[in-house]
């Protein structure tokens, strides 16, 4: 392979497993808490909780070490080190172990999205850059269709629960390990953008952004399947109605990648797709089918595409490649926060208001994104 392939050949395999394994502790949850002798769902809910603390703190740190250090090395390392971290976490009967190991592995996860914006900025120009970050986010947006049943048949095989926490645990290791041995041209320098200059109100905006982007994110991600079960009775290891919003994501990211560098109007890309967004949790709100809720889920995630990729480009651009990962870090800081923040302000508004009335007043996160990109096309046309 040349460069170029291998580059989002691996930057794919990170972003894939990156999501995998959080899949991985999603789908075998209940096993889990009988390893730790658990009945709760909210004790156990500290062990995801711990993670996303450690994942969201070393966004920045994270970021900037890839500019230091070099991108892949920093994916290589991160790589190895929680994928040996997510191997063992299944063999320790120890809650209080287990939370630890989860924020350790937190906190080796962090650096890999804002290495792989960064690695694949440094083999892409920005005219290329829609259509090698649309593959890579194509490939993450697969893990969960794919990964509760590999998952489910891994474990199946009665060997046990740790069987897949070592299947997808090695390949995260041997995936690092070849990132570290590959020979990537690099020169490090000082980067443009100081850490100060995150609290200037064009960086603070950049980041709100992305927090409206992931809390929606987050709430399909989150509770899509407590949606199907809660209306419609539908299991989300149904061979339908599980794998295919996902699917459908990911053909998205490669369609729209492909799209944006013909036209390169992202900012107006993402505004309709905001408004689209909006139209469909309103249309979620009055399925009685689910057939039709399913639709309306399929385009939802179908037009976050091209804001995730919109973001992703606009990091690079900010200030420079040479800080893109650093911004990176940035944008995932705040995206983390919305991504925390989702399903706690979901659960909230299901409980007072009802399903139906959650999707309406949920309306208003992309009208608010809608609305931040129609600030943030006033320079960015400046930045290209």
């Amino acid at each position: 392979m040349n460069g170029k392939v291998s580059v989002v050949a691996l930057g794919s395999l990170a972003g894939f497993l990156a999501l995998g394994d959080r899949y991985v502790m999603s789908t075998l949850y209940d096993q889990l808490m009988g390893n730790y002798h658990l009945t709760s769902t909210l004790i156990f809910s500290i062990l995801f909780s711990s993670f996303y603390i450690g994942y969201t703190i070393f966004q920045l740190p994270g970021g900037s070490y890839a500019h230091r250090f070099g991108p892949s090395k920093i994916i290589g390392i991160s790589l190895i080190s929680w994928s040996f971290l997510f191997l063992i976490l299944p063999l320790t009967r120890s809650f209080t172990a287990a939370v630890t190991i989860a924020f350790f592995m937190g906190l080796a996860q962090g650096p890999v999205f804002p290495s792989i914006i960064y690695l694949t900025r440094l083999f892409y120009s920005d005219r290329e850059y829609g259509r090698a970050s649309g593959v890579v986010s194509a490939v993450s947006d697969l893990s969960p269709a794919i990964i509760p049943f590999a998952t489910l048949g891994l474990y199946y095989t009665g060997v046990g629960t740790s069987l897949p926490f070592m299947v997808f645990g090695v390949i995260g290791i041997a995936a690092g390990t070849v990132l570290l041995l590959m020979r990537i041209g690099y020169a490090g320098s000082p980067e443009k953008v100081r850490w100060s200059s995150l609290l200037g109100k064009r960086y603070i905006l950049f980041g709100f952004s992305f927090f409206i982007y992931d809390y929606f994110f987050y709430v399909m991600f989150t509770w899509y399947p407590y949606f199907l079960k809660e209306r419609f009775a539908i299991e989300s290891n149904n061979l339908l109605f599980g794998p295919l919003p996902w699917i459908t994501m990911a053909i998205g990211s490669i369609v729209f990648g492909l799209y944006m560098d013909r036209i390169n109007r992202d900012a107006l890309i993402s505004e309709i797709a905001y408004i689209i967004i909006a139209i469909t949790l309103i249309g979620m709100a009055l399925s009685r089918s689910p057939f039709t809720f399913l639709a309306f889920v399929i385009v939802s995630l179908f037009f976050l595409d091209p804001i995730l990729l919109a973001s992703w480009r606009l990091s690079t651009r900010l200030g420079g490649e040479k800080s893109s990962s650093f911004i990176g870090g940035w944008m995932n800081f705040w995206g983390n926060i919305g991504g925390i923040t989702a399903p706690v302000i979901v659960a909230s508004l299901n409980l007072r208001y009802g399903l139906s009335n959650m999707f309406l007043l949920s309306v208003i996160a992309p009208i608010i994104g809608a609305i931040t990109w129609m600030y943030m096309a006033r320079w960015e046309n400046h930045e290209k």
